[in-house]
């Protein structure tokens, strides 16, 4: 069977044991920069069919995979986790979360 996609590290040795043959490549940079952006909009895909079915478990699985290419996508531009984590926080500092599930409407302009 043809996958053509991309893959946790371990996955060609899981199949492997199984007794199947993988054929893999190792990426050019940016052949792997296209190709994360394919596999986060397949699991950003995949997380919201599995929400929307209210399937949780499958929806939390998702989402770290998610997480998973996020981070790959930030070590691909050299930024670190934990640089990445300061950066979020300071954002949810000055800006706030999601908690209060506030929809905006509209904007005027005082006169």
């Amino acid at each position: 069977m043809v996958y053509d996609k991309l893959v946790r590290d371990k996955i060609p040795k899981l199949y492997e044991s199984e007794g199947k043959i993988c054929v893999t490549e190792e990426l050019e940079m940016e052949q792997f920069a296209n190709k994360l952006l394919e596999t986060l909009d397949s699991e950003i895909e995949s997380f919201k069919k599995a929400f929307n079915a209210e399937d949780d478990e499958l929806a939390v699985k998702k989402i770290a995979d998610s997480v998973e290419v996020f981070y790959a996508i930030l070590d691909l531009i050299g930024v670190t986790k934990e640089s990445f984590e300061k950066i979020r926080l300071a954002k949810c500092n000055k800006f706030g979360g999601f908690e209060g599930r506030i929809l905006l409407k509209e904007i005027v302009d005082k006169k």
